[in-house]
């Protein structure tokens, strides 16, 4: 058995009955799992391999995410394996895989715990090609297993393998208290939410709101695309690395069951990856199809795809433009964190260099600062005139996002401009670009 913990078979019979009979016994009415799609196969190309893998973590000591999830329930089978209780892992899998036939990381544990149970080789990377085919068929319900060849079968047990082991880091690892992704500058009092994406982890981070501060309440596994990170070109099969915000809500009765319970749009390419030539749309974060609870890590076209309950849950939880920052690896600013507070410190006061210079009508200031050109019809710069005109206009509810990457550094700007002479307040949303020791506008929107 691939397992860390030197574990002794006890009463290996009784065992392998009452966790089948338990099996059985939940099973009785349901329906059949559908056989995956040959796409979904390919996706889904890893799941047999990780058994083993979540074994060799078992040390980890996983703590458990939200009570009775499919997730908390895989982990506490693996915690149940670290403490060497194989015969309540064995029944505790069972009961998991009987309720979620579709979780195929479960039905790998389940799989492997019947096999080291009786007998059977520890490693599923050696086992005979004909074993892990019926592992696929029998266990992980891959409909089109028998049909693949030996080393794409294997793909499929590798690939889930790194689905569990990041599933076991993710729940003994969360960020430190009080900490926050670097990008995350500023929020404005009217975003409720905010999304962090660690695809090395396959994680993303539910943050709340509150009181000027953020939160972490939820994380979730999550699928990235097959190729990885940076999209570029459209059908890359790449996810965009980048500051987004959620647009539309789809429910799931209006999309093909590939999508699940339903979609989130994301405003891919925004104007940096068009400055950037980046080509491409359609980015959602979507459910998984029916015959599968979850995509492996990397199997997707370039969508973030989550377990459907956990979208459900994102669906009623998220407003429109909730930011969704997506990065290969995120990097966390505590509260002490001196260095992130005075770089947001430092471009608030070149925001209020930009409300001056409109303030006072400067025409070179307002050159210099959207890009050494006369401000362009692209720029709302009617509506701005007309506006900075008022003695009592002023920022409101101000968020900025930043971002850095090998071809530039940005900052991404929502705010109200406000005044009690306007009938109401005008949302802007700016993307600010950094050329050398100066910011300038690269582009700015009214919104709504």
């Amino acid at each position: 058995m691939a397992f860390s913990v030197q574990a002794q078979p006890q009463n290996s019979k009784k065992a392998v009955g009452a966790a089948k009979a338990a099996k059985a016994s939940k099973r009785t009415g349901a329906a059949a799992p559908k056989p995956a799609s040959r796409a979904g196969l390919a996706a889904t190309a890893g799941v047999a391999a990780g058994a083993g893998a979540v074994t060799a973590l078992a040390a980890a000591k996983p703590a458990a995410p939200a009570p009775a999830s499919a997730e908390a329930r895989l982990l506490q089978v693996i915690d149940l394996v670290r403490r060497q209780e194989l015969d309540a892992a064995l029944q505790a899998a069972a009961r998991l895989t009987a309720d979620v036939p579709n979780f195929r990381a479960a039905q790998l544990v389940y799989a492997d715990l019947l096999r080291f149970k009786t007998g059977r080789a520890t490693s599923w990377a050696g086992a005979p090609a004909s074993e892990v085919t019926e592992l696929l068929v029998k266990h992980v319900a891959v409909g089109h297993a028998a049909l693949a060849p030996p080393q794409q079968l294997q793909e499929q047990v590798n690939g889930l393998q790194t689905e569990i082991q990041r599933r076991v880091h993710a729940a003994s690892a969360l960020p430190a208290a009080a900490s926050v992704p670097r990008e995350f500058q500023r929020l404005g009092a009217s975003v409720r939410h905010a999304i962090a994406i660690d695809a090395s982890k396959s994680r993303l981070y539910l943050f709340a709101h509150e009181k000027g501060q953020l939160r972490l309440v939820r994380d979730f596994y999550v699928s990235i695309g097959k190729l990885g990170m940076g999209k570029s070109l459209e059908g890359d099969q790449r996810t965009p690395q980048g500051v987004y915000f959620i647009g539309r809500q789809i429910p799931g009765v209006r999309l093909p069951e590939f999508y699940g319970k339903g979609a989130l749009t994301l405003n891919y390419p925004n104007d940096w990856d068009r400055a950037m030539n980046r080509s491409g749309d359609g980015i959602w974060l979507h459910g998984a199809p029916p015959d599968q609870f979850a995509r492996l890590p990397e199997a997707s076209d370039g969508c973030i795809v989550l377990a459907n309950p956990d979208l459900i849950e994102l669906m009623k939880t998220l407003d429109r433009q909730t930011p969704v920052l997506i990065r290969d690896k995120l990097q966390w600013a505590g509260p002490s964190d001196r260095a992130h507070a005075k770089a947001t410190e430092s471009f608030v006061r070149v925001l209020d260099g930009w409300q001056q210079a409109w303030k006072a009508a400067d025409p070179q200031l307002l050159a210099k600062l959207y890009g050494g050109e006369p401000v362009a019809e692209r720029f709302p710069k009617a509506r701005l005139t007309e506006l900075f005109r008022l003695a009592d206009i002023a920022v409101q509810d101000l968020s900025v996002y930043a971002w850095k990457e090998a071809k530039g550094e940005i900052r991404i700007v929502e705010m109200q401009l406000g005044s009690q002479k306007a009938r109401k307040a005008l949302a802007l949303r700016q993307y600010w670009h950094r050329t050398g020791d100066r910011w300038e506008v690269l582009s700015e929107e009214v919104r709504g």
